[in-house]
């Protein structure tokens, strides 16, 4: 009894050696698979290294084309866009431009009716619409009197 009890025992402790060398290959399989050699290496590097520049070229570039265009813009401003308001100055970012009015005739102005036709006008352009849908832009209005007296602030994200 004792000497089975005792092969029993050497006989389990061969199965689970077996196991462990089968595991244990398995892993370095599975290990050699994920290894990198240096040239691998060098050349993943060398494309992290090109999409950051990349986007950081491009950052720049559209940087630089939003800047351009507000200076466009402000270079044609004041400008009159009905009998009671004038634009002012604007600000283009990458997720939002803003637009600065004043109001000649405060007691003549309908902030809610403004609102209304500001974002009916912003959502008629389809390329408005997507930009806002696709890359969450927006469009800020602020309405001012001409002493400087805010009379509605107001910011269209969505088109309904």
């Amino acid at each position: 009894m004792f000497r089975l009890r005792k092969l029993l025992r050497r006989r389990e402790k061969q199965e689970a050696m077996f196991r462990l060398r089968k595991l244990l290959r398995r892993r370095e399989k599975q290990e050699a698979m994920f290894r990198l050699r240096k040239r691998d290496w060098i050349i993943l590097t060398a494309f992290i290294v090109a999409g950051a520049v990349g986007y950081v070229a491009y950052s720049k570039w559209a940087e630089e084309g939003l800047r351009r265009t507000e200076a466009d813009m402000k270079s044609n401003l004041p400008l009159r866009v009905d009998q009671n308001t004038t634009l002012v100055d604007v600000k283009y970012e990458r997720t939002h431009s803003i637009y600065w009015y004043v109001i000649d005739k405060p007691d003549q102005f309908d902030p809610q009716e403004t609102a209304r036709q500001v974002q009916i006008g912003v959502c008629a352009n389809a390329d408005n619409s997507s930009t806002m849908k696709k890359e969450g832009f927006s469009y800020e209005y602020h309405y001012r009197t001409k002493e400087g007296l805010a009379l509605t602030d107001f910011k269209i994200t969505t088109c309904e």
